[in-house]
């Protein structure tokens, strides 16, 4: 008896390669259930890449998309890793009052569409810690590859060496527990971490084609899709008529070693973008260009 994802390959064999095909057939869109579900869900048969439609306020998963996420399955572990990151990060010798300031930081302020999620001072302290890490591991990269670094003036909320449990604890439960996500998706999902892709979205007033950057010391990407598709599509007078919607998609390993964030490891933090807050990046990281697709620009980067 074939599985459903057998019967997905076999689609994918056999659709005329319209549109919506040769978007799901992009390496970070191959093992996406989602994208998958969005494919064979379309009736007309027309191929075009259906893409959520942007509206004001938060943006979080559609009904559709919380199931085929598994959501449930993050709801129902979100204390216990929250518990797990917590323990991890004070036995590295992490003061339980900066601890607790940095998870209440992300839990209440790294709120969707809210100035504060940059520039309140907790925020500004963690971005100081990166920044500090960055300068002392990493000193030929360190602020090359951030549009808008951290003024010095700032001070960190963590010192280097905290900042470091910081990254470790991330890496390590990631790699620790999300194989269970994996597992729990089975044949609806990718099959390892390598093939588990994030994504971010950014209505960008001018495009850079040729290495990662990021605009902040702290950037979203998601497991999800709808709410980067809106986040792509969200402009500001500034950018109006000058901005390319953007997505840019990576394999999770390939920003695992910079996540400060991710939000099933913060207790109540929000789950709704499954989303990871991550630094930017310390080695030149080239873009590779995936063309329009459904009005977003789409890059890539491993």
């Amino acid at each position: 008896m074939s599985s459903e994802r057998d019967d997905y390959d076999v689609f994918l064999e056999s659709w005329e390669l319209g549109e919506g095909l040769r978007h799901a057939s992009l390496s970070q869109n191959l093992f996406d259930p989602f994208i998958r579900k969005r494919l064979l869900d379309d009736s007309s048969c027309n191929g075009q890449v259906a893409r959520t439609t942007y509206a004001p306020g938060q943006k979080i998963m559609d009904a559709d998309e919380l199931i085929v996420r598994a959501y449930d399955f993050f709801q129902q572990r979100h204390e216990r890793w929250a518990s797990e990151f917590r323990d991890y990060v004070l036995s590295r010798g992490v003061p339980e009052e900066k601890l607790n300031t940095f998870v209440t930081g992300f839990a209440q302020l790294w709120v969707d569409g809210k100035k504060r999620r940059q520039d309140s001072p907790e925020m500004l302290a963690i971005k100081a810690s990166i920044r500090d890490f960055d300068r002392l591991c990493y000193p030929t990269y360190a602020d090359r590859f951030v549009i808008e670094p951290v003024d010095d003036s700032v001070p960190p909320l963590l010192t280097p060496q905290e900042m470091a449990a910081i990254f470790e604890a991330n890496r390590g439960l990631i790699d620790a527990l999300v194989p269970d996500y994996i597992d729990y998706l089975g044949d609806e999902g990718p099959g390892s971490l390598s093939d588990l892709y994030v994504r971010r979205g950014v209505y960008m007033p001018s495009v850079d084609t040729r290495v990662r950057r990021e605009r902040h010391y702290l950037s979203s990407y998601s497991l999800a899709l709808g709410p980067v598709e809106q986040f792509a599509q969200t402009w500001t007078e500034e950018t109006r008529d000058t901005g390319t919607p953007s997505i840019f998609s990576a394999p999770l390993d390939a920003i695992q070693n910079r996540v400060v964030a991710f939000a099933p490891f913060i207790k109540t933090m929000d789950l709704s973008q499954l989303e990871f807050v991550v630094a930017p990046p310390v080695e030149e990281m080239p873009l590779s260009d995936d063309e329009l697709h459904g009005g977003i620009r789409e890059f890539m980067f491993r």
